[in-house]
C-alpha cells in the first residue's frame, strides 16, 4: 500500500510562507548591494534570501514529455547557512494507469541545511543534503521513492574577477519508497561558466553528468541560460538544454525552462 502523505504539503507550504514573511520582515543583509552584478545569485557560494517560480518543460524520446512548475523558496541563516524548499506542480503527457491523471502534486524536496565551508576572494567551497520525498499524486509524476542527496560545490573566479568556474557532484539514493518502484542510485557531475555581460546581463553554460549504478552508463545534458535583472531584485531568465547521450531517465532530448525571481531587500537600518 502506498504511504499516506497527505499532510506534508500543507504543512511545507506553510513553513515556506512562514520563512518568505519572516526575511521580508528582516531583510537580507546579503542581498545585492550598489555595484554588484545580479548574476552574483547564480553562484552557489552566494547566500540570499529569494523565492522563484519558474517552469520547465522536457520532452523525451518517444514523443512524451514532462511539465513542471516549481516554487521555490531559498532561506539565509546567518552569514554560513541556507535552506530551500522546491513544490512542484507537474503534468506528464504518458499515460497514466486507469483512474489516475496526468497532473498533480510531484516530489516536494527540501534542502535540510547549506553550509558555506570556505571562502577566499577568488574562491569557495559550499556542502548540502538535500531530500526528495515520496509525496506525488499519483506514480506517474514521481519517483516512488524518498531520496537522500549529499552534495559539494566549488567556485572559482577568473579573467579578472569576472568569470566564475563552479563544479558540482551530487549523489543520490534511495531511502524506503514503493517497493515496486526501482531504487534510485546515481551521480551527478556539474561543470559550469558563469559570465556576467552587464550588471544586468548574465549567462550560465553548463554540462551535466549522470553515471547510474541501478542500470549502469553514462549520460550528458548541454544547458545555456540567460538572465536579466529588471530591478536589483526582480530577475528573468531563460534555460535551454539538449540532451547529447546515454539512455538515463534525467537525459531528455531537449528542455526550455523561463522563471522570475525576487531576492528579498536588504534589512534597513
Amino acid at each position: 500500500m502506498r504511504p499516506s502523505f497527505a499532510w506534508i504539503p500543507g504543512v511545507l507550504i506553510s513553513l515556506a510562507a512562514i520563512c518568505a514573511n519572516t526575511v521580508a520582515g528582516q531583510g537580507n543583509p546579503d542581498s545585492l548591494s550598489k555595484g554588484q552584478s545580479a548574476s552574483n545569485v547564480d553562484d552557489p557560494s552566494q547566500l540570499f534570501s529569494r523565492v522563484e517560480v519558474f517552469n520547465d518543460l522536457q520532452h523525451f524520446s518517444g514523443g512524451t514529455y514532462l511539465n513542471q512548475t516549481v516554487v521555490r523558496t531559498n532561506l539565509k541563516i546567518g552569514k554560513r547557512f541556507t535552506t530551500r524548499l522546491d513544490i512542484p506542480y507537474v503534468y506528464s503527457s504518458a499515460q497514466p494507469p486507469e483512474g489516475e491523471n496526468h497532473s498533480g502534486l510531484g516530489d516536494i524536496s527540501f534542502r535540510l541545511l547549506g553550509y558555506r565551508i570556505y571562502q577566499t576572494p577568488l574562491s569557495a567551497i559550499t556542502a548540502s543534503v538535500e531530500v526528495s520525498l515520496n509525496t506525488a499524486s499519483t506514480p506517474l509524476l514521481g519517483t516512488g521513492k524518498n531520496i537522500i542527496v549529499p552534495m559539494v560545490s566549488y567556485s572559482r573566479m577568473i579573467g579578472h574577477k569576472k568569470t566564475l568556474l563552479i563544479g558540482t557532484l551530487s549523489q543520490s539514493n534511495s531511502v524506503g519508497g514503493d517497493e515496486n518502484r526501482a531504487r534510485v542510485n546515481f551521480s551527478k557531475m556539474q561543470a559550469g561558466i558563469l559570465h556576467p555581460w552587464s550588471r544586468r546581463l548574465w549567462s550560465v553554460f553548463s554540462s551535466d553528468w549522470f553515471l547510474d549504478y541501478e542500470q549502469g552508463g553514462l549520460s550528458m545534458n548541454l544547458e545555456a541560460r540567460m538572465g536579466y535583472a529588471q530591478t536589483k531584485y526582480v530577475h528573468f531568465w531563460l534555460l535551454a538544454g539538449a540532451g547529447i547521450f546515454g539512455d538515463f531517465i534525467l537525459r531528455y532530448q531537449w528542455s526550455l525552462e523561463t522563471g522570475i525571481r525576487y531576492v528579498f531587500p536588504p534589512r534597513k537600518r
